[in-house]
């Protein structure tokens, strides 16, 4: 798998106007559809039930709804920046402003199991988080995601530390 084909097809929304979580994801869903060659709400079953069993907020304003699914042809994620935060269930209960939502096939859960969590640690960036705070433009924040992947690889190159967290996601 090609480690920034993700982050360079990842769909980018920013200052997006939502209500309310459910309505964050039913965008992420949206977003991610057509990419994952996914029905829209296939998609958001999928998104609504893995955040069900446990809040996808990581912390610091942000959160990463992500679920791994049999009709799910290949990867796809969809960044988007909310205009006002939402409460998402947030474990330092900081409201989410940056929504970062992954689906994944079912069939390749070592891929996914390295991308989520190479994509939790840039997500923790406060640089990468500030730029989608900033809205400074999709090119631009593919760019950035890109580059700290590569430094995050090259510090671990099988970014796959994932002893003591749930789905391999780091827990604030």
């Amino acid at each position: 798998m090609d480690n920034h084909a993700p982050f360079l097809a990842m769909d980018i929304s920013l200052a997006a106007i939502v209500p309310h979580k459910e309505a964050a994801i039913a965008l992420a869903a949206d977003r991610l559809a057509e990419k994952a060659g996914m029905a829209y709400e296939d998609v958001k079953t999928a998104l609504m039930g893995r955040g069900a069993l446990r809040s996808t907020a990581l912390g610091r304003g942000v959160a990463m709804p992500h679920a791994m699914a049999r009709a799910c042809s290949r990867p796809a994620c969809a960044l988007i920046g909310l205009a006002t935060p939402v409460e998402f269930g947030a474990p330092d209960s900081i409201d989410v402003d940056v929504v970062l939502a992954l689906i994944w096939p079912q069939s390749r859960i070592a891929d996914f199991i390295r991308l989520s969590s190479l994509t939790s640690r840039i997500l923790l960036d406060p640089v990468v988080v500030d730029a989608v705070r900033s809205a400074i433009g999709p090119d631009r924040i593919r760019n950035l995601f890109r580059a700290r992947s590569r430094a995050f690889r090259s510090t671990n190159p099988s970014c796959a530390h994932t002893a003591g967290h749930v789905d391999g996601l780091p827990r604030l």
